[in-house]
């Protein structure tokens, strides 16, 4: 079994909720994907990294964390590449403010900067693909997908008509913006499946359940 949790954006409170709930549930077997996003816009992205390294660290559990164009745009703003101010404007405030709170300066500690950089483009399961932003239909393989796409793409991947043979499970793209429907957004069409849920606007965390489609929520 699968437990994929979408975007966080630094609400440390929806995440315990949500982990607190698959943590009665999760067996040996089992893998935990977070889909990147951890940081920026909310209040305490400090709590959230530290708590995700936690679990990285825990024997038990099978874990595996997606980067997210958010920690992207972290990553070239501490390389001084940010030369147009895109990472405050998009929430990283909210990040500096966080870590100045637990350090008195915005420093990534080793340990934040390490998981940071070990994050993975891409899962892939036997039936499915889970992703931050999407794919490029015009790539020819999952290989060749490119990382800005991987991490930024948008309308190219979910509005193509492509049909995709394995589930494409991502996040970046919060499913208000793709379906008033809601809390996830299912193209069983193109055979892709958003779990943005939005906590960016107020609403709850998602956690999909794999290969059930459980949804659980935080």
């Amino acid at each position: 079994m699968y437990y994929i949790i979408g975007d966080i954006h630094g609400y440390f409170k929806r995440l315990v909720t949500v982990y607190d709930s698959v943590a009665a549930r999760i067996q040996p077997d089992d893998t935990l994907i977070f889909l990147g996003d951890y940081i920026d816009r909310g209040p305490h992205s400090y709590e959230v990294l530290d708590f995700l390294i936690g679990l990285s660290r825990t024997p038990a559990l099978n874990t595996v964390f997606l980067k997210g164009n958010h920690e992207d745009m972290l990553l070239a703003y501490l390389r001084g590449e940010d030369t147009v101010g895109a990472y405050i404007i998009n929430g990283g405030d909210a990040t500096i403010q966080s870590y100045i709170a637990h350090r008195g300066v915005f420093e990534l500690p080793r340990h934040h900067r390490e998981f940071i950089d070990a994050l993975r483009l891409y899962y892939e399961g036997e039936d499915f693909i889970a992703v931050h932003a999407g794919l490029n239909p015009a790539a020819e393989s999952l290989e060749a997908q490119n990382e800005h796409d991987l991490l930024w793409i948008r309308d190219r991947f979910f509005s193509d008509n492509k049909r995709w043979d394995k589930t494409v499970i991502f996040g970046h793209t919060p499913v208000a913006y793709l379906s008033r429907e809601g809390p996830i957004y299912n193209d069983a069409q193109r055979n892709i499946i958003g779990i943005d849920s939005g906590v960016i606007m107020g609403s709850q965390l998602s956690c999909l359940v794999w290969p059930t489609r459980e949804l659980i929520r935080g």
